[in-house]
């Protein structure tokens, strides 16, 4: 036992670092080894069944409130939003109030697009970027209340018999920060549907609007988009090969929560391990 304390005792940190960074990345490499288990949220259960009863054709507003940064908590429920969208042949209208978000936005959309069941997607025609405004979101809402695609100045067959925001069925956004509560500030007054998804630090701060039926749904961080992944996958009509595919394509935010798992895991090892060690010394030195 004395050997095997000296050995863990003098056991190179940087074998420590190397494991935690492993299970990190692998993962990401090898999505479905890790099949992972746990229920799915009403709050998310929500989002997904509202989007699900809109009709073909019906208007989705996105409003896309997140940079680079937090990707990699709101880009999978992003991701998964879009994609449902246009399995349900959806108008998709994306909002950038942030200016650093337009080419994340623009590069995920691209990339669906790449898939090959959404490759017949056209831009202008089922969704459109509707880029930045630098005005107020109050000032955007009114103006959007009067002439939608005047605000925006935007060309393309997605506006027709969308002349108000009335004509937007369902609004959505992604943000990790307090933004989302501007537009509900003015919901009141206008009466949309909203949904938002958020980080996991940001989402208990949303929960009184749940509560209140201002928000109709909410996905909540890393978890809030697995658990949105395994709705699409689950109620999905393919099987064999094909579903193979669309797991190996929609695992991202599952990958995410097999990290964070699994990283954690390794920390919580050695942590019990230098523990072990602490009161086992401490037991030995006394005994002499």
């Amino acid at each position: 036992m004395e050997k095997l304390v000296d050995i863990l005792k003098k056991l190179d940190r940087r074998w420590i670092f190397l494991l935690i960074f492993l299970s990190c990345i692998i993962p990401f490499w090898f999505p479905t080894l890790f099949k992972q288990e746990f229920s799915t949220s009403k709050e998310t259960q929500r989002v997904y069944d509202i989007i699900e009863s809109l009709n073909e054709g019906d208007a989705v507003f996105i409003d896309w409130a997140f940079n680079p940064t937090l990707q990699a908590e709101l880009l999978p429920m992003t991701e998964q939003t879009i994609k449902q969208c246009f399995d349900n042949k959806l108008r998709v209208f994306i909002y950038y109030p942030d200016l650093t978000a337009i080419s994340l936005g623009e590069n995920l959309v691209a990339n669906i697009i790449k898939e090959e069941k959404y490759s017949k997607m056209e831009k202008g025609v089922d969704y459109i970027h509707l880029g930045y405004l630098p005005i107020s979101i109050d000032m955007m809402i009114f103006s959007m209340y009067s002439d939608f695609k005047s605000t925006f100045g935007k060309e393309g067959k997605i506006f027709k018999g969308i002349k108000t925001f009335n004509d937007i069925k369902y609004m959505i956004s992604f943000a990790g920060s307090a933004h989302p509560e501007y537009y509900l500030l003015l919901q009141r007054r206008f009466g949309f549907r909203m949904g938002a998804g958020v980080t996991a630090v940001t989402g208990p701060d949303f929960i009184p609007y749940l509560q209140t039926g201002q928000l109709d749904g909410l996905l909540f961080g890393l978890k809030g988009a697995a658990e949105y992944e395994n709705l699409r996958l689950k109620n999905l009509n393919v099987s064999g090969d094909q579903f193979k595919k669309e797991k190996k394509l929609n695992q991202k935010a599952n990958a995410g929560m097999a990290s964070l798992t699994l990283s954690h895991l390794i920390m919580f090892v050695f942590i019990g391990i230098g523990n072990l060690i602490y009161f086992y010394e401490k037991k030995y030195k006394k005994s002499n």
